[in-house]
């Protein structure tokens, strides 16, 4: 992995306790030979090996639309706290190929993150591991726990996108089957606002003015979503893992009471949930973050102790 010269100078500063960072990218292929963009923040200065101090590591899916870099707050306050943070661009998103937001199938996003997820391994072979996905990253994560349940120590979900908060009619819902079947590629459009994600202004507006955030909703993969998130509440007793989920009460898009009754019905016997109340979508974005950021590391740190 290398360390771009920007970057280093970006990572070089301390983190909490003295700890430098430091941010690095590369890539990796998916299973199709897709190229995937991935980025890290890590504890220790610029020329530090990829493992100094390194307590555990977070491997993040991003939510639809998003792209890794928008986890740099994160990272950074992650890696001062001596947790390495991967997060990798989605095909179709960000600086990954595939054009914006297309799928075959939603099993490419499962497969895309198995390939991830080894990847970090080979990157952090001795250290434990946590998947943590946001929106429909939280999706994906969950359908792989369901389904092909990955080596890790525990899973993650930020605000996962199990339901709209909005009713979705059952002709909308028809309609987009149709039309993923004889039009796959047409923009059925996203309706998710920048207004909804968080309630600081730098925030909406970064978001606002991103290059490589995307707003595209093919019918695709609009039917391919729809059919996961129900094999998703479905599937809910085949989870295992330990599960902490958060998400903040006033968000907009994701459905918080889908995300509940997830947790209620998995097998796993160490499940954590905490609401931040009037938070909106992203609550690692959100005015208030802090906490978030050090609930997180607190329930981490429980888990690497126990």
């Amino acid at each position: 992995m290398e360390t771009t010269d920007a970057a280093a100078r970006r990572g070089a500063r301390a983190g909490a306790g003295g700890m430098g960072i430091r941010h690095a990218s590369d890539q990796f292929a998916g299973t199709d030979g897709a190229r995937l963009h991935l980025q890290a923040w890590l504890p220790g200065g610029p020329g530090s090996a990829e493992t100094t101090a390194v307590k555990a590591v977070i491997a993040v899916v991003h939510g639809y639309g998003d792209h890794g870099g928008r986890y740099s707050r994160f990272g950074e306050a992650m890696a001062a706290r001596g947790f390495a943070v991967y997060v990798y661009d989605l095909r179709g998103h960000g600086l990954s190929s595939g054009a914006r937001g297309q799928i075959r199938h939603f099993d490419e996003y499962l497969e895309d993150t198995e390939v991830f997820i080894g990847d970090v391994r080979r990157r952090q072979p001795d250290r434990p591991l946590f998947l943590l996905g946001h929106s429909m990253g939280g999706l994906i994560c969950t359908r792989l726990a369901e389904e092909r349940p990955p080596d890790v120590a525990g899973l993650v979900l930020s605000s996962p996108f199990l339901a709209l908060v909005a009713d979705v009619s059952p002709s909308r819902v028809v309609g987009a089957k149709l039309l993923a079947a004889v039009w796959p590629g047409r923009d059925i459009g996203n309706t998710v606002q920048a207004a909804d994600l968080s309630h600081d202004p730098a925030v909406v507006a970064s978001y606002v003015a991103d290059p490589l955030v995307h707003h595209v909703a093919p019918a695709r993969w609009a039917a391919r979503t729809l059919a996961a998130q129900e094999a998703a509440m479905a599937g809910a007793g085949r989870i295992t893992l330990p599960l902490y989920l958060f998400y903040g009460t006033d968000d907009p898009v994701a459905d918080s009471s889908h995300a509940e009754a997830l947790v209620a019905g998995v097998a796993s016997e160490d499940t954590t949930v905490r609401a931040y109340q009037g938070f909106l979508h992203e609550c690692l974005n959100e005015v208030g973050r802090e906490q978030v950021v050090s609930d997180l590391a607190e329930w981490i740190a429980e888990r690497l102790e126990g």
